[in-house]
Order: C-alpha cells, then sequence, then structure tokens
C-alpha cells in the first residue's frame, strides 16, 4: 500500500464505474434523442463505419464496440432501415458486405457528433476527465494482457 492512499475494494470501483458509465451513457443517449438526433448506439456505430471508409463490416461493428456479431447486425440492419447507411458486395468474399455511410448517414453523424461533444463539455470536468481516461487506458492495457481479446 502507498502511504496516504486510500485502497479501493475492487468491487467497490468496479460498481462504481458501471454506475457511471450507465448514467454517463444515458444522459449522452437522452440529450442526442431530445436534440433531434440518432442514438448513442447508432452514433456509435456510424462512429466506426466511418473510421473504417468504404471497408467497413459488421464484424468492426460487432468488435469496436464489444457485442456479438448477431448484435451488431441487427444494429447495421437498423441504421439501413433509417438509409443511415448501405451494404456494399464484398469484392473478393460473397459471404461479406461492407457498410458505408449514405449521405444522411454523413449529416446525421456530423450533426450528433456536435451534440455529444456539446453534452459531454456541460457533464464532464476535463481535468478530472483526463486523468480518469489515463487511468482507464492502463486498466484496459492490463485487462487486455490477461484476457486477450
Amino acid at each position: 500500500m502507498v502511504p496516504g492512499r486510500a485502497v479501493v475494494r475492487a468491487m467497490d470501483f468496479f460498481e462504481t464505474l458501471i454506475r457511471y458509465e450507465v448514467g454517463l451513457w444515458n444522459a449522452v443517449d437522452g440529450a442526442l434523442r431530445e436534440r433531434g438526433h440518432v442514438s448513442a448506439a447508432q452514433h456509435h456505430a456510424l462512429t466506426i463505419i466511418d473510421r473504417h471508409g468504404q471497408t467497413g463490416r459488421v464484424l468492426d461493428v460487432s468488435a469496436e464496440i464489444g457485442i456479438t456479431v448477431g448484435a451488431a447486425s441487427k444494429l447495421v440492419d437498423r441504421l439501413e432501415r433509417a438509409d443511415l447507411v448501405e451494404r456494399r458486395p464484398h469484392p473478393t468474399d460473397g459471404r461479406s458486405s461492407y457498410i458505408v455511410l449514405t449521405e444522411l448517414g454523413v449529416s446525421s453523424l456530423r450533426a450528433a457528433t456536435v451534440a455529444r461533444e456539446q453534452v459531454l463539455a456541460e457533464l464532464l470536468d476535463p481535468e478530472v476527465a483526463a486523468t480518469a481516461h489515463q487511468a482507464l487506458t492502463a486498466l484496459q492495457a492490463r485487462l487486455d494482457v490477461v484476457v486477450p481479446r
């Protein structure tokens, strides 16, 4: 134990982290919806698809969000029905397709990103968030070693 540092029980940390994550997610999701934008889940998926450019796949959405391929496929199906993305045939894999943003998807992503940043600026203390980000990055690195993906 380091002198002057409080010891936090692992379960206390875990429960606080989960409570905060869910609360923050719900606050952002609610604010996006109230302002007429896509949901937080849709925004997250659109961000991932945009990052992959013209070669994003359901598998990429699944891996980056941390959900099953089936759940990611359903999320992409909803995005497709809303005309936010379209599927294009994969040139070499007949079982797979690329997912790309439509014009509406691009504009929806941009507008929701601006709104999300505004909401986060209201909710987060920048210094505390920077410290938390550093700590969570270190914890994620340890988790990745202990439980490889």
